[in-house]
């Protein structure tokens, strides 16, 4: 008998005019110690699928259909009946944490919450198994992450603490929900590796959500493959990987970057547009009752690069190396504690408004870089607005270039989907007509369809407006099929620079090789 067996779900929003069927008649099961990946991208259904499982979907939905759990129908259970099947029974994993997790309650009050909210225990014995819990998720410093508040930890740490709490009852089955999507690559890896120990050493069935068929290789028994509500696809995972038969299965395996391929040589003949020298960024905090604690964090380290004009320089390592950073003093965002920038063989003591209309940058999250109470021409317009050239001419060139609809320019951020409000953000940058675009992680929060339009649009525009890139990513497949040369950071320094083919066919540092063995496959 499955674990859990899900028949014809559905799950429809009603409003004044129409019905969405959001999860659209899916069946499905997954058996006892086995890991079942659910594959689509976003508006599939796949999240939705998860949470009806849980029962915690929005107000709004209507769900119907069978969902049995050891085969006891648990659809349509009240909270106070799912409050034995949540946690207990079935545990869930959230694609990011920072937002999952309570940030005016330490990490270790809110794992042991959970664990009080269950059992009936002291809170010694409660604060002893959350220490165990921690120490069981590879968390290094179990004592000190207890008190800890979750903006103190690192991504990585973060999410181990809300694994921690997802295992913390011993659930028989975990919905992981894309849960290391916000994560770098080598920690993606050391989180995956520990779900599937955890996996293991528990006997957990998991039900894997991901648009990523790296991880669905490296982690599922079988595949289930959702678009528009519906399973298109499904076997296992092998044969979905080699053999697929949906076309739609097929465009997501096609629209995973491949790594090893770059055939780009590294090039000296072009102008240099921008050179920075020995540049230095340390951040300093006070931190106790009196902020009589001082700490200081050198983010960038003595860097000296150089990108020829009309060429893209990958920049890639973990969070928190500085590549951010660097990309700010570049802009002239930051202050440099000290070091120059040249931007076309002038030293940039002061960013003048010439010298800021050349230098645009794309952040990583559109969402939260667009102004929600904007419509998005004006958004697109803003920076030309304050430098005076703002046109109904220029909104419908910009638009038409970041290929985006200039009737729908009244509309506000929240209308628009993940790859459209990006597109918003480039059109934006473009406005100006800048020479040199920093792109801080552009396609980090993007399925991978979605990604690969991006990355065609920024490529087309590139050779169209003749444009030069820093292109900022923890993704080293992303950064092969964009860059001609690349340079890996580390603790603020950069510890390797070469062509594309020279640092992904023979890297020399051992956390080049290291970034690169982190990546997931999508061989079978």
């Amino acid at each position: 008998m499955s674990l859990i067996e899900v028949q014809n779900l559905k799950v429809s929003f009603h409003d004044r005019k129409h019905v969405t069927n959001a999860v659209d008649g899916i069946s499905f099961s997954v058996d006892k110690n086995e890991v079942v990946g659910l594959v689509g991208e976003s508006g599939s259904g796949k999240t939705l699928t998860g949470y009806s499982i849980l029962g915690i979907t929005p107000k709004e939905a209507n769900a119907s259909g069978s969902i049995k759990f050891e085969g006891k129908e648990i659809l349509g259970l009240s909270d106070k009946e799912m409050l034995n099947i949540r946690g207990r029974q079935i545990s869930i994993v959230f694609q990011e944490p920072f937002t999952s997790l309570n940030p005016v309650f330490t990490v270790g009050y809110q794992v042991e919450e959970m664990i009080r909210i269950h059992k009936n225990i002291s809170k010694k014995k409660a604060r002893s198994e959350v220490l165990t819990l921690l120490d069981k998720v590879r968390i290094r410093d179990p004592h000190n992450v207890y008190y800890d508040y979750p903006h103190r930890l690192s991504g990585g740490e973060r999410q181990r603490a809300m694994i921690a709490m997802a295992i913390a009852l011993s659930p028989k089955l975990l919905i992981a929900d894309e849960p290391t999507t916000a994560l770098d690559v080598t920690i993606q890896s050391e989180i995956l590796k520990l779900l599937s120990d955890l996996k293991k050493e528990m006997n957990l069935s998991v039900l894997f959500i991901t648009h990523d068929f790296g991880i669905i290789n490296e982690m599922a028994d079988r595949v289930l493959v959702m678009k528009d509500g519906r399973i298109v696809e499904r076997g296992d995972k092998n044969t979905v990987l080699t053999r697929p038969k949906h076309e739609y299965t097929k465009s997501l395996i096609d629209a995973v970057p491949k790594i090893g391929l770059s055939t780009k040589p590294i090039t000296t003949t072009r102008e240099i547009f921008l050179e920075i020298k020995n540049l230095n960024k340390t951040y300093r905090s006070e931190r106790g009752i009196f902020r009589k604690e001082h700490s200081e964090i050198n983010a960038v380290k003595d860097v000296s690069i150089r990108i020829e004009k009309g060429t893209t320089l990958g920049l890639v390592g973990e969070s928190g190396c500085g590549k951010s950073t660097l990309g700010r003093l570049i802009l002239g965002l930051d202050e440099a504690d000290s070091g120059d920038v040249f931007i076309q063989g002038k030293l940039q003591k002061y960013y003048t408004r010439d010298i800021r209309k050349m230098l645009q940058i794309v952040f990583q999250d559109p969402y939260s870089s667009l102004d929600p109470k904007m419509r998005m021409g004006d958004i697109v317009l803003e920076g030309a607005g304050i430098l005076g050239i703002a046109s109904d001419s220029l909104l419908k060139d910009v638009l038409n270039k970041a290929q985006l609809d200039y009737g729908d320019r009244c509309k506000y951020p929240h209308q628009f989907s993940g790859g459209q409000r990006q597109r918003i953000a480039i059109a934006r940058a473009l406005a100006v007509n800048p020479q040199f675009i920093v792109l801080d992680e552009p396609v980090s929060s993007l399925d991978v369809l979605i990604q690969k339009d991006i990355l065609d649009l920024l490529k087309a525009l590139k050779r169209q407006m003749g444009l030069t890139y820093l292109f900022i990513s923890h993704d080293l497949r992303v950064v092969e099929l964009m860059s001609d040369e690349v340079c890996v950071m580390r603790g603020g320094e950069i510890v390797e620079r070469g062509s594309t083919e020279k640092i992904y066919r023979h890297p020399e540092n051992p956390y080049t090789k290291e970034l690169l063995a982190s990546i997931p496959s999508i061989s079978a």
